[in-house]
């Protein structure tokens, strides 16, 4: 049986060095923040100099997605040592990076031909895609076969979910995500909209004019989640992630405990540039992933 490597792209926000430490791939994202200069995120640019720029010079950055070219640089090292390949990238209707990665095994497959490469739409992003890589990092490590962990990540992004609420509503208008008008009313009424992220789909979960209130809020939609659908919050590994405000991560982090007991909780993440770009500061939220176990894979 060959050997396999598992890849994603940046927008996974689970960090380069928790990567190495699981044997991932990671292929970034690009920064610009002077829409002219693009940078890879992390690598290039770091998040400090990034979030500066957006909180204190209240500036709009922009991305732009892996080349295929990037893909095919990070594939073919593992090829090359006859290794078959697996790569999530962040669901399609928030960006093209699955089609890089897809085009990019087209072009490695003729090269490579006895070779697998399966590329994935994740459906998620951020703190729920970093989970998805990380039982599907255990997974291998565990001995499970290149199959059984498409098998796993197939089933798992029907049931992964991200709760979360938007910083700042301008920078949605900027990336062109909603309309003008919907901005201004919602800016007028000082409202931020609760976020839910399901099956590749963005979907409204409410609206919250305080911050407290939506962090209760995400909370809430959380628990009516696995009230109507019936699973076992131990069955899920979760963690809650913000970008610029920490003030009041460890008083969310407990209230979500509360919420969902029995959930195995990893420690707060940081939602990275990627997502940042669109979401703006202040951007906060909570996400869940299913375990293999429960899978019976």
């Amino acid at each position: 049986m060959a050997e396999y490597q598992i890849f994603s792209d940046g927008a996974c926000d689970i960090g380069f060095a928790k990567a190495k430490e699981l044997g991932i791939g990671l292929i970034p994202f690009y920064i610009s923040i002077d829409h002219e200069t693009y940078y890879k995120e992390i690598q290039e640019i770091s998040l400090e100099e990034y979030f500066r720029y957006m909180t204190e010079e209240k500036g709009y950055p922009k991305t732009s997605l892996p080349s295929i070219q990037d893909y095919m640089d990070a594939f073919r090292p593992a090829l090359e040592a006859g290794k078959d390949i697996i790569c999530i990238t962040m669901t399609r209707t928030l960006t093209a990076s699955l089609e890089s990665a897809v085009t990019a095994k087209s072009m490695l497959e003729e090269e490579f031909p006895h070779a697998q490469i399966h590329v994935i739409n994740s459906w998620v992003a951020t703190g729920a895609q970093a989970l998805l890589l990380m039982e599907m990092a255990r997974m291998q490590k565990n001995g499970k076969s290149l199959n059984e962990v498409i098998t796993y990540a197939e089933k798992a992004r029907e049931d992964a979910r991200i709760h979360f609420m938007v910083g700042d509503l301008s920078y949605l208008e900027i990336g062109g995500r909603i309309g003008k008008v919907a901005t201004i009313s919602a800016g007028l009424l000082k409202i931020k909209p609760i976020i839910i992220l399901k099956g590749g789909e963005i979907c409204a979960g409410g609206i919250c004019r305080a911050r407290k209130k939506g962090l209760a809020q995400i909370a809430s939609i959380t628990a009516k989640h696995f009230k109507e659908t019936g699973e076992n919050p131990a069955h899920y590994i979760a963690m809650p992630g913000t970008n610029t405000i920490w003030d009041d991560m460890d008083s969310f982090y407990a209230l979500l405990q509360e919420t969902v007991p029995g959930m195995e909780f990893l420690p707060p993440f940081q939602i990275g540039a990627t997502i940042s770009t669109h979401t703006g500061p202040g951007t906060t939220g909570f996400c869940f992933v299913k375990k293999y176990e429960y899978y019976h894979i």
